[in-house]
């Protein structure tokens, strides 16, 4: 059988240097960082026990899973690499450890069973994803969150053509695809709600515009914005374009 001979460690070069000549930054191989590691191991004196701290933390060894999937126009991993401290070298933090070994028990039990891929191109799925596995807690009577288990009325919707409409999920965040849209057609809504109710100040009875002593269209009074301040409508659109700005 053949053994596979080990890379020698590249020499050590100075890569920057200060003004009088002296070195600034030197790059050095991890395998001499892991002998003088090993040596200062023996050396007693205060000194040598902060280098070696310092070397310690350079060679503690981190996750380092990356998606089997590449990004857009890229050769390069659609996600990752992880990063996170492990304990040795070739093992998976716990969010990476998904799908687990068989009667291995759950370290997130409350959690959503499905392993995210596409979901990562989106920012908002990266902002609140721990890793692999999605973050979102399992909805009632399901071992998946309300995106990866949608029920009737949690679709987009959104038409596509042909009578269609988009089928994309919208449990816990809305279709990134669509959400513009409807937030631009929202904030249009938004301001024309005090159409619906009358003006106690100029009198504009509802359906109306207001207007000024000259009997000109003016922007709606204050009198006419405030009153609709906490009514259901309005906090119904406000929480939706929250919701659809996440």
């Amino acid at each position: 059988m053949s053994r596979t001979t080990p890379t020698p460690p590249k020499p050590a070069r100075v890569i920057a240097r200060r003004r009088n000549g002296a070195p600034r930054r030197v790059e050095i191989s991890a395998q001499e960082v892991e002998e003088a590691f090993r040596l200062l191991q023996h050396v007693p004196n205060p000194e040598a026990r902060q280098l070696r701290d310092t070397f310690e933390a350079l060679l503690r060894p981190v996750c380092f899973w990356a998606s089997s999937r590449t990004g857009r126009h890229s050769n390069y991993p659609a996600w990752g690499p992880c990063g996170v401290f492990v304990s040795v070298p070739n093992q998976h933090c716990v969010e990476h450890q998904w799908p687990l070994p068989d009667g291995a028990p759950d370290p997130f039990p409350n959690r959503c069973t499905a392993t995210l891929d596409e979901e990562l191109e989106d920012s908002r799925w990266v902002e609140y994803s721990g890793g692999l596995r999605c973050p979102i807690k399992r909805r009632a009577g399901s071992e998946r969150c309300a995106h990866h288990d949608p029920r009737d009325g949690e679709l987009c919707g959104h038409p596509v053509g042909d009578g269609a409409t988009c089928t994309t999920a919208e449990g816990v965040f809305a279709c990134d695809t669509h959400r513009w849209v409807r937030l631009a057609d929202l904030k249009s809504e938004l301001e024309q709600l005090p159409l619906t109710v009358e003006c106690r100040y100029c009198d504009a009875a509802s359906g109306e515009s207001c207007t000024n002593k000259n009997g000109q269209m003016v922007a709606f009074h204050k009198k006419r914005v405030n009153a609709l301040q906490g009514s259901p409508e309005h906090q119904e659109l406000i929480d939706e374009i929250q919701w659809l700005r996440l």
